[in-house]
């Protein structure tokens, strides 16, 4: 089993320790993992650190694979992407050594919904569409490299935050169709990929993104996919992992991809 999206306490809100999250991952079977820490360069809250330590990152991971060498330990970065910070953010991670890089999307025009911003003055459809529109913008101009499209729909693990009104709900892929084909195909032109991040399983009962998203990217010719428990402390990694690869295998996957210096390992799903 791998785990592609850990986050430890390198991350300003993990809560535990590389050599903790490791030493549970080997102990629930997993045999391959990556440490996937914050990269928020020019993110416009003061919750987060904008500055990513790597010093403190690969120093961490050394002690770590020497302490856990039973299993592979793999160099990670979540890199959220901006509008205003895209060059910068690119030539940042670029060269660093890692494995494996998830472009990910925690806001839409400045704002970020895990703090319910992005919801007032604006429908939910509205909000959904803005941050889809904006992912879509930065990933056709990123120039750096990445690996997988960070959990597509993290808008609605919020919307408890959101005034709801009927017919409100988390978008599926008929509510954006155009919108999401062009984001999964800018990906798989380029040879990448999309993750399924298990952590909305606590919320909605099923990943992110949705089932329907998830089926259309095999559908489109996407072969690059990787499940992350995106977890924040040792106890939930691999959290949902039976359920979230079964839901693979009936979307058409034949393969999970581990990472190593950027490129994908094909593994049979099985």
């Amino acid at each position: 089993m791998f785990d592609y999206h850990i986050h430890s306490t390198v991350s300003f809100d993990g809560h535990d320790s590389m050599l903790a999250c490791a030493q549970a991952a080997r102990d629930k079977g997993f045999t391959d993992i990556c440490f996937t820490e914050h990269h928020e360069l020019g993110y416009p809250y003061e919750e987060s650190k904008p500055d990513f330590d790597f010093d403190l990152y690969f120093s961490e991971l050394a002690k770590t694979r020497a302490a856990v060498p039973e299993i592979k330990i793999r160099a990670g970065v979540e890199a959220a992407l901006l509008p205003d910070w895209l060059d910068r953010i690119a030539d940042d991670i670029s060269g660093r050594g890692f494995d494996f890089v998830i472009a990910s999307q925690h806001t839409a025009q400045g704002e970020d919904p895990f703090f319910g911003d992005l919801f007032p003055g604006r429908t939910l459809r509205q909000a959904q569409e803005a941050y889809l529109s904006e992912m879509l913008s930065n990933l056709q101009n990123f120039k750096g490299e990445y690996c997988v499209i960070a959990h597509i729909g993290y808008i609605d693990k919020y919307l408890d935050r959101c005034d709801l009104q009927p017919g409100d709900a988390p978008f599926q892929y008929n509510d954006f169709p155009d919108l999401i084909d062009d984001i999964l195909l800018t990906a798989i032109r380029k040879g990448h990929g999309i993750e399924v991040n298990t952590s909305n399983y606590y919320i909605h009962g099923y990943p992110t993104p949705h089932p329907t998203i998830i089926k259309r990217f095999f559908e489109l010719g996407g072969e690059v996919v990787t499940i992350g428990s995106d977890a924040h402390s040792a106890d939930v990694i691999g959290h949902n992992f039976k359920e979230a690869r079964e839901l693979l295998r009936s979307s058409g996957a034949k393969y999970i991809c581990t990472f190593e210096d950027m490129k994908p390992t094909f593994v049979p799903i099985g």
